[in-house]
C-alpha cells in the first residue's frame, strides 16, 4: 500500500469566515470554492487543503456533530477497486472503519477509517482530481 497525504480537511465551524481567512488574508489559491458547501486550496506540490464545515464533516463520516475530528488526511486513490483495498490493508493493521466504501455525494467514491491514535482517513476515488507534470493539483466536478 502506497499511503500518502494528497489533501488535509480543515473541519472548520464557519466556512465563509474560513474561506475569507485562507483565500483572502493569506492569498491562498482556490482551486474550487463551492459558498455554503468546501473550498480547496493549493497547498503546494500536488496538495491541497479543503475548508469543510465541521458539522457537515460529521454528517459525512456519520458521526455526531460533537464528535466531529479537527482535520482529517485525505489519500486519494487511483479506483474503487484501490479504496477498497487500502481500507481493508489499513483495517487489517488496527484502523477503526468509521464509514464503509460507498459512492460519496460528491460522486466519487470514498470511506473513512480512524488510525489507532484517533487520526480519521477519508480515502477517496475522485475522477475530478489530476496532478500536472508540474504539480500543479487540479479539481473539478465530478459527473
Amino acid at each position: 500500500m502506497d499511503l500518502h497525504v494528497d489533501v488535509v480537511t480543515l473541519a472548520v465551524p464557519d466556512l465563509a469566515e474560513a474561506h475569507r481567512y485562507y483565500a483572502n488574508a493569506l492569498g491562498w489559491e482556490p482551486a474550487l470554492a463551492i459558498p455554503g458547501e468546501v473550498t480547496f486550496l493549493r497547498a503546494g506540490h500536488s496538495r491541497m487543503v479543503a475548508l469543510f464545515a465541521r458539522s457537515d464533516l460529521a454528517s459525512d463520516i456519520g458521526i455526531g456533530a460533537g464528535d466531529a475530528p479537527p482535520f482529517d488526511l485525505g489519500h486519494l486513490a487511483d479506483s474503487e477497486a484501490e479504496v477498497e483495498s487500502v481500507v481493508a490493508a489499513m483495517v487489517d493493521v488496527g484502523a477503526t472503519l468509521l464509514k464503509r466504501p460507498q459512492r460519496a455525494a460528491w460522486g466519487g467514491f470514498h470511506a473513512y477509517v480512524a488510525a489507532p491514535d484517533g487520526t480519521v482517513w477519508e480515502i477517496a476515488h475522485n475522477p475530478g482530481w489530476s496532478v500536472a507534470a508540474d504539480g500543479t493539483a487540479t479539481i473539478g466536478a465530478v459527473a
